[in-house]
């Protein structure tokens, strides 16, 4: 059986070989539009402030350098009209991994902040048994949750595979560590012989290391069983560098005659989590985050409890207020007996703006514009308080299903509780109605607003 080792060892220096070959060609037969001066005047404008001591590069590696940014430069091209070969285009290939999750229906906001700060690690691990190969591609790590990606390729000899064949058995170990966690996968077939697939993971451990050896055992790939086992350093440092951890001090509520301690805020890149300690902790409890201006942050999904402590995990700070000087969590008792009940508003879209519409909390929402455009109808709204930004929002024309919001809403103003929702794309009508669902908690629900100083680093 070729290790993981072995094979990309091999055809790692097959493609450096071969990528030389090809770019040295490249130059002489098909220069690039951008000279290797440019390129160099470039590099060196990003780098001549570097500390003094580091050695000038040689001929050689400026050499390697403009080989490699002429080669980037006309990669496109070059695949386009089948210059490179199949070894050098497979080594520059991308996988649209998460372009498939969303063609599913996965949470692309929950995502795509992984895909905008590079935020994947390339994992390496390859191994082929029974002629079909295993390869993780990439993951991304943060302590919160984890995302692998792979793709399996089947032999060219072999039938088109189905959905039979889409599919990967396995077991995930974490070296030194036993994690409560909740985990999916999705696999997407995307061509006669190969498919990819991606498992996305919570952890219910409120410690996890910087780095964490996963060792994921395989053992049937489709209908064929074999050894695929890989293994591979799980390393969060890119999230960390622009993660933001807090350990409040004194931090209490009582609740139901027990007292509960927030013991840690992780704001990061891709998931914020609040962790509550309390030894057998009540079984439910509501919670939110919110900024200093007034922005909520809802449930994310994966969150749980143990025996010591709740974990709360809510989606990351906005680009809009990505350092606000504090956070407040607020914790509510949930409704006992259907206490919180829902109601609607609904008005026609056909007259002038702005239009009020009552919202959550005895609060109103007021739709200030709305834009028709080809691929998306664009609604534009204020809260009057806090809780009614979080009213929903849908559209309906006639008797017609409601049309419900694509995505999560959107902070607009710090000033104002102003928001944008993303709709499907919708013509004006007379019959085109915007409808609120709204409700307002019981005045004797629980409620406690926790405030978190968070200190930044410059």
């Amino acid at each position: 059986m070729t290790t993981a080792k072995d094979r990309l060892d091999v055809e790692s220096e097959a493609v450096i070989v071969q990528l030389q070959k090809e770019a040295e060609h490249m130059i002489h037969s098909m220069p690039s539009s951008v000279h290797f001066d440019e390129l160099w005047q470039l590099h060196t404008g990003g780098v001549k402030q570097a500390p003094r001591g580091r050695h000038q590069l040689s001929s050689y590696k400026k050499w390697i350098i403009s080989v490699t940014a002429a080669l980037t430069v006309t990669a496109g091209s070059i695949i386009g009209i089948g210059f490179i070969s199949p070894t050098v285009a497979e080594a520059l290939r991308v996988i649209p991994f998460f372009d498939y999750l969303y063609a599913k229906g996965a949470d692309r906001d929950e995502l795509k902040p992984i895909e905008e700060k590079q935020l994947s690690n390339p994992a390496g691990a390859l191994v082929t048994d029974k002629g079909i190969t295993f390869n993780l591609v990439e993951e991304y790590y943060d302590g919160i949750s984890l995302v692998l990606n792979y793709e399996v390729t089947y032999p060219s000899s072999s039938e088109r595979i189905t959905g039979k064949e889409a599919a990967v058995f396995y077991k995930l170990n974490f070296e030194g560590h036993h994690p409560q966690r909740i985990s999916s996968h999705d696999f997407t077939i995307t061509g006669d012989h190969t498919f990819v697939g991606t498992t996305r993971l919570s952890f219910g451990d409120k410690d996890l290391p910087d780095q964490l050896r996963l060792n994921m055992s395989i053992d049937c790939i489709g209908t064929t069983r074999g050894n695929w086992d890989v293994s591979v350093l799980l390393d969060r440092g890119k999230s960390a560098a622009i993660s933001t951890t807090v350990y409040p001090k004194d931090l209490n509520f009582m609740y139901d005659n027990s007292m509960y301690t927030v013991d840690k805020l992780t704001l990061g890149p891709v998931t914020s989590q609040v962790i509550v300690m309390k030894r057998y902790p009540h079984p439910i409890l509501y919670a939110m985050l919110e900024d200093d201006i007034g922005t909520l942050y809802m449930n994310q999904g994966g969150d749980g409890a143990t025996e010591e402590y709740y974990y709360f995990n809510f989606s990351p700070l906005t680009e809009f207020n990505p350092k606000p000087e504090y956070m407040t969590l607020v914790i509510a008792e949930t409704e006992k007996n259907n206490q919180v009940k829902s109601y609607e508003d609904r008005q026609r879209l056909s007259g002038s703006l702005p239009l009020t519409l009552k919202g959550n909390e005895g609060g109103n929402v007021t739709i200030t514009a709305v834009e028709y455009e080809e691929k998306q109808t664009v609604v534009y709204y204020e809260a009057s308080q806090v809780m009614s930004q979080l009213t929903s929002i849908t559209l309906q024309e006639g008797h017609d299903q409601p049309i419900s919001q694509i995505g999560t809403r959107v902070r607009m103003s710090k000033d104002k509780l102003a928001f944008k929702l993303i709709f499907p794309p919708v013509q004006p009508s007379d019959k085109l109605e915007i409808i609120t669902g709204y409700f307002s908690f019981p005045e004797d629900m629980q409620q406690f607003r926790l405030r978190i100083p968070v200190q930044w680093t410059p």
